[in-house]
């Protein structure tokens, strides 16, 4: 007989998205969620237990739980693959704008403006945002670099300052769309089929990098749909998207690989 699933979640005020998922599974599951808070997560205190699991939390959770190899099967979120300079070259035509990838130091020094005129857009090139991501004038960068030093040897997308009228979060699971949502701001809209066909062909193309579980979050922009940015799972917001949805889709594809290790 096939064990059920049970969801390890980080309830965090930063993360709201934990609660709705908790909420949920109190009420339409047998098996109570098992709920982490971050003490025991920064102590590695993780639960003894022989229930399959599939996590859902922050990505400092989510991190954390990838490194406990008797929990870590449910996790499906891969920071290595969800590089920039990793996914980009799998989707470069669907992002429609100009950008470079660069050391974090090398930004004052570089002709940006003759590339991108008075504004850039930087982020960092994980997934695993190691600073805010920034739409900065070109005369600002230097003492922004300064700023967070820390991270001076880092990879970094510095791209064109585009602005999207509307932005879409796509749950995607083997090239197929299983939820979503427009994001950030309520009130939440459904993802119309062409933005998730979009989405999927995203997803599709992103399959041979490993990745079968993904967020393809995508904006409009002069009525085209654009590549924002491609997420894992267990630790992404849901937003709007239709929670018995995720969850069910989540404990599938749990279940496929805890019997595959197994």
């Amino acid at each position: 007989m096939t064990k059920p699933i049970r969801w390890l979640v980080d309830l965090h005020p930063d993360f709201p998205a934990s609660e709705l998922v908790v909420t949920y599974l109190k009420n339409h599951k047998k098996l109570a969620p098992i709920v982490m808070d971050r003490r025991a997560v920064m102590l590695g205190d993780w639960p003894q237990t022989k229930d399959l699991i599939v996590g859902y939390g922050t990505m400092y959770t989510i991190n954390r739980l990838m490194r406990h190899s008797t929990l870590n099967i449910g996790v499906f979120d891969d920071y290595a693959s969800l590089r920039c300079s990793k996914y980009y070259g799998y989707i470069y035509h669907l992002l429609r704008r100009d950008f470079l990838f660069a050391p974090f130091r090398s930004l004052p020094d570089l002709p940006l403006k003759k590339m991108f005129g008075e504004m850039v857009f930087v982020r960092t090139d994980t997934n695993y945002k190691l600073f805010p991501a920034e739409t900065l004038r070109i005369s600002d960068l230097s003492k922004w670099v300064d700023t967070y030093r820390d991270y001076k040897y880092e990879l970094v997308v510095v791209a064109e300052v585009v602005k999207f009228d509307i932005e879409y979060r796509c749950f995607c699971r083997n090239g197929v769309f299983f939820c979503g949502s427009s994001y950030p701001t309520e009130p939440y809209l459904e993802v119309p089929q062409e933005i998730q066909r979009f989405a999927e062909g995203a997803a599709q193309l992103l399959i041979d990098t490993g990745m079968n579980m993904l967020t393809v979050d995508v904006g409009i922009r002069h009525d085209q749909p654009c590549i924002v940015e491609i997420g894992g799972v267990n630790s992404w917001g849901i937003y709007g998207a239709n929670v018995a949805d995720f969850v069910k889709t989540m404990e599938e594809e749990a279940q496929e690989r805890w019997e595959d290790f197994s």
